[in-house]
């Protein structure tokens, strides 16, 4: 599971339905929720999303919310599933992508690559204090 630390920037929610813009120093990543977030603006969060949901490209792509740029740390070929494992601002970003759609991309360590994340695809981890 990828972590990451962020900050709230913006929440724009409906009845059942809330969009947040998280800093992550420079950039942006936006967030959707299927409700209304107990945190407010300003608050550190910890984003979380599964290394199966990572997208790779060589170009920005300017259709979605939530591209950023990472160097290839690690590449570990396997024979239906390839694990990248990016340097993303000092943290690792891990990404499990089909081999067939990885090698057409002709990645090579240390080259800089886009990560793309949807929204939906990233949820908030909430500590759970129980008594």
């Amino acid at each position: 599971m990828n972590k990451l630390k962020g900050q709230i920037l913006t929440i724009q929610s409906t009845q059942h339905l809330s969009l947040l813009e998280i800093g992550i120093e420079d950039d942006i990543l936006h967030l959707l929720l299927l409700e209304k977030p107990i945190e407010s603006v300003c608050s550190d969060v910890v984003l979380v999303f599964k290394e199966s949901e990572v997208m790779l490209s060589k170009e920005p792509l300017i259709s979605t919310a939530n591209t950023c740029k990472a160097r290839i740390h690690k590449i570990e070929y396997g024979e239906i599933l390839t694990y990248v494992t990016l340097l993303y601002k000092d943290e690792q970003i891990a990404a499990l992508i089909p081999t067939a759609s990885f090698e057409p991309l002709n990645c090579k360590l240390n080259e800089e690559v886009y990560w793309i994340i949807n929204p939906s695809e990233i949820s908030l981890r909430r500590e759970h204090r129980g008594k």
